[in-house]
């Protein structure tokens, strides 16, 4: 029943395009996309006995259709498990950063003051008036 040529290479996972890629929501929004697409489609498909049910070969393709489709899930959710956890990390540096800077404020002289504040603002990939705002709300000046 295996009907794969010698030699010929196995086809890319169909629900995937760049598996090696680090894990980005993006992705993985595509993947459940398709692969709910997929059981539309099986959904839609007659295949009780009435129908006339399937032939050897539509079985062996159905049956990889749904492995295809497990393994697209399992794998979706294994990659946002990992999202999840560098958010969490990604969180906590913040924080810690932030809980830094706001304990050596007191301490940094005015002159090096702009320079940190232009600074933290680049390590955290936000506005200077951001970083202001949440001394201010901080501060309570």
């Amino acid at each position: 029943m295996n009907h794969k040529k010698p030699n010929q290479a196995l086809p890319p996972h169909p629900f995937f395009e760049a598996v090696n890629d680090p894990p980005n929501l993006t992705d993985c929004i595509n993947a459940i996309d398709r692969a709910y697409s997929v059981i539309a489609l099986c959904d839609a498909l007659k295949l009780d006995e009435e129908e006339g049910g399937l032939s050897p070969d539509a079985a062996f393709g159905f049956y990889w259709v749904t492995v295809l489709t497990r393994s697209a899930l399992s794998y979706v959710s294994t990659r946002l498990v990992a999202l999840d956890h560098e958010n969490k990390e990604r969180d906590k540096q913040t924080s810690v950063y932030l809980s830094a800077l706001s304990h050596s404020l007191p301490t940094i002289g005015s002159e090096h003051r702009e320079r940190v504040l232009n600074h933290t603002a680049t390590q955290l990939n936000v506005t200077r008036s951001e970083v202001d705002q949440f001394i201010e709300g901080i501060t309570g000046a």
